[in-house]
């Protein structure tokens, strides 16, 4: 009788460990993935309690590339501003100034391009860096994904030796991502994630064939991490079969933190203030 129960409790053990998700390794090199990955929501924990806001000020470039020469289309100053909850961040941007061809634009013309560009974003879901890319490993999201822990890269990444893991969502939704993020060894800070949408949208007058986002974080002076850098790219169809191709940067410079931010600013509804 005593063996039956050894056997049942056993069995039990053994079913409930299958239900617990893990990282998969694909190296053995003595580090433990989900120790690992502790460690980085820590990390970013600490940092997001000690970060309320953010103002930064922003350049985004967008172009084409021909002969393995880029030419620039468009350019734009903006203002962004960021304001962390406690479990979710509110976001907005201010147009600054539009440059078109390398000549500066009217504000009609910016208003008018600002608005515009506001929309499609909302539309296309893009993500922006209010969003916390550390989503997927934390335990209320793991179960939507399929993560795998494959070393330190071979090669630097962003001038920072770095732990790498991929990230597959289990089932194709446009609120999920796939991509490979690389975190610095030694702060444990997030350096750089390649990543696109696990489902492309598609609606009655725009369809998303492809994108492909990138996000390089870096210190500040404090010691903060902080987004430097966002480039996007990606193909769809608008309406009539129009092919759309678009691609941009987005640079980061200037980060003021922990300054008041009325909380106005945020509420227009105007397709740039999400919640993440």
């Amino acid at each position: 009788m005593k063996k039956h129960n050894l056997f049942l409790w056993i069995a039990l053990a053994v079913i409930c460990c299958g239900l617990m998700p893990r990282v998969r390794a694909q190296v053995d090199d003595g580090i433990d993935p989900d120790a690992l990955i502790e460690r980085i929501l820590a990390v970013e924990d600490q940092q997001r309690q000690q970060i309320s806001t953010v103002i930064v000020d922003a350049e985004y470039v967008e172009g084409e590339e021909k002969d393995g020469e880029f030419f620039e289309k468009v350019r734009f100053i903006k203002k962004i501003y960021i304001k962390y909850l406690a479990d979710t961040a509110l976001y907005h941007e201010d147009y600054v100034e539009y440059y078109k061809d390398g000549k500066l634009q009217s504000q009609k013309d910016l208003d008018k391009e600002a608005r515009d560009r506001k929309e499609k974003k909302a539309k296309r879901k893009v993500k922006d860096i209010s969003f916390s890319m550390l989503q997927p490993f934390r335990p209320d999201y793991r179960d939507l994904y399929d993560i795998e822990y494959l070393g330190v890269s071979p090669d630097p990444v962003e001038g920072y030796v770095a732990h790498h893991f991929e990230v597959t969502a289990k089932e194709d939704a446009d609120s999920l991502i796939n991509g490979d993020y690389f975190f610095d060894v030694e702060s444990f800070h997030l350096v750089r994630v390649d990543f696109s949408p696990a489902k492309l949208v598609k609606k009655a007058m725009f369809k998303l064939n492809e994108m492909s986002m990138s996000i390089v974080y870096g210190p500040t002076d404090d010691g903060y991490w902080l987004a430097r850098q966002f480039d996007i790219a990606g193909k769809g169809k608008a309406m009539f079969f129009i092919g759309v191709k678009f691609a941009g940067s987005e640079y980061y410079r200037n980060p003021v933190i922990n300054t008041e931010i009325d909380d106005e600013i945020f509420e227009v509804n105007d397709g740039s203030d999400l919640q993440n």
